[in-house]
């Protein structure tokens, strides 16, 4: 049975020009995927999505590249969440990458957001300049998970990636809505022990983020 709690997240998709952030968000929101989109300008997406049983409704950010700083910092504060795409074919958009996920750390200090480093066009391995090594390194840097998907042929991977996000910022708004006495409580630790796929391990295991080329 769905339960329909009302929760609502508002994601951002940052990245280079020409990354895919827009194969991404399209393919993940209709399964489709559509080669061409416009890299100049900005779409948001609204849509009611179910997992685990429960209806979030979404509001995806998909972003044109944005050289200003006032608006870039605009877009953070607006979101819950973050998707930093970069191509594994071009080793500039990596350091972009690089350098959004660094200005989210900053820009959340202590409250750490919710984010996935999303490598795009692994179908196009005879280009490669991103070993899946650097991705993984930048991810555990910045304390987010990780992900290298195709969205030109594969929904599932792009799907996966999103999901996981939501599951990570769905926990995050629970656990900010509960009394500050129980926030270190036995059962919060479970939940976010499920989410992040941990149990009672050990502190190197607890510095493992999700990971996933598919």
């Amino acid at each position: 049975m769905t339960n329909l709690n009302g929760s609502r997240l508002k994601v951002l998709v940052l990245g280079a020009r020409g990354v895919g952030k827009s194969a991404v968000t399209v393919r993940y929101l209709t399964r489709r995927y559509i080669g061409e989109y416009s890299s100049s300008s900005e779409f948001l997406y609204k849509q009611s999505i179910n997992f685990d049983n429960v209806t979030t409704e979404v509001e995806i950010l998909d972003t044109s590249q944005c050289e200003d700083h006032c608006c870039l910092q605009d877009h953070i504060n607006w979101a819950d969440a973050y998707v930093v795409v970069y191509s594994v074919c071009d080793r500039s958009t990596f350091e972009v990458a690089r350098k959004l996920l660094e200005t989210v750390s900053l820009s959340k200090g202590a409250r750490r957001a919710p984010a996935i480093l999303l490598g795009n066009k692994r179908d196009l391995e005879r280009g490669r300049q991103v070993a899946v090594d650097d991705g993984h390194e930048t991810s555990l840097q910045f304390r987010c998970q990780f992900y290298e998907v195709s969205a030109a042929e594969n929904y599932v991977g792009v799907s996966l990636a999103f999901q996981s996000l939501m599951r990570e910022a769905r926990a995050a708004q629970q656990l900010r809505t509960l009394p500050v006495r129980r926030k270190t409580g036995p059962a919060l630790s479970k939940m976010i022990g499920m989410v992040f796929g941990r149990g009672d391990k050990g502190a190197s295991d607890r510095k493992k983020r999700p990971s996933l080329s598919i």
